[in-house]
């Protein structure tokens, strides 16, 4: 079973609906079966691009400088099939991966992930779950940092890093005494 974060999974989907209807994908990388980064890669197939994903060696060297910067295990490539279902086609099967990854534009306002794994010419369905970006770290790959929010504002980013500053030097943080915050109660239920 692979599982896969919503912010990887939303950069997947919202590629595969920009590049309709042509074919697109990119390198998943991650650590134990958990897809951490995905490499979007323009397809440079110029003709037929409706029906065949294609990359360069300077796109595998890339990938594989993406990887190795951010400490990430090659997963498996993953592209889209604008006009089919996600599974496997014959021209897929020939580049002998071990897992493939196919967004299915059928329905095209209802794509559709599957992962495949292939072991001696037979296909066989993985699992994917996604799960919540709390507790992960989004990294800017421009920089290396960890990216924040956007929704945060320039203020309130500032007060963080000095509450964090004050904690490092063993400074007892400063927490804003909030007020009172209108509640319905009846809104409240232990049912998960």
């Amino acid at each position: 079973m692979f599982t896969i974060t919503e912010r990887q999974y939303k950069i997947i989907m919202k590629q595969a609906q920009a590049g309709y209807p042509q074919e697109t994908g990119g390198i998943l990388g991650g650590r134990e079966n958990t897809i951490l980064g995905v490499l979007p890669i323009a397809n440079k197939v110029i003709k037929n691009n409706t029906e065949i994903f294609g990359i360069t060696g300077d796109d595998i060297e890339r990938a594989y400088y993406f990887l190795v910067k951010h400490k990430l295990e090659f997963l498996g490539l993953y592209h889209s099939h604008p006009k089919g279902i996600p599974y496997p086609s014959a021209q897929d099967l020939s580049h002998n991966q071990k897992h493939l990854f196919i967004v299915g534009l059928q329905d095209r306002y209802n794509p559709e992930l599957y992962a495949w794994r292939v072991e001696e010419g037979k296909v066989y369905a993985e699992n994917i779950k996604i799960i919540s970006d709390i507790g992960i770290s989004v990294i800017d790959i421009t920089t290396g940092k960890p990216k924040l929010s956007e929704n945060i504002s320039r203020e309130e980013m500032d007060r963080l890093a000095q509450m964090i500053d004050d904690w490092v030097t063993g400074k007892e943080p400063e927490y804003p005494r909030m007020g009172p915050v209108m509640w319905d109660a009846s809104s409240f239920s232990t049912l998960a």
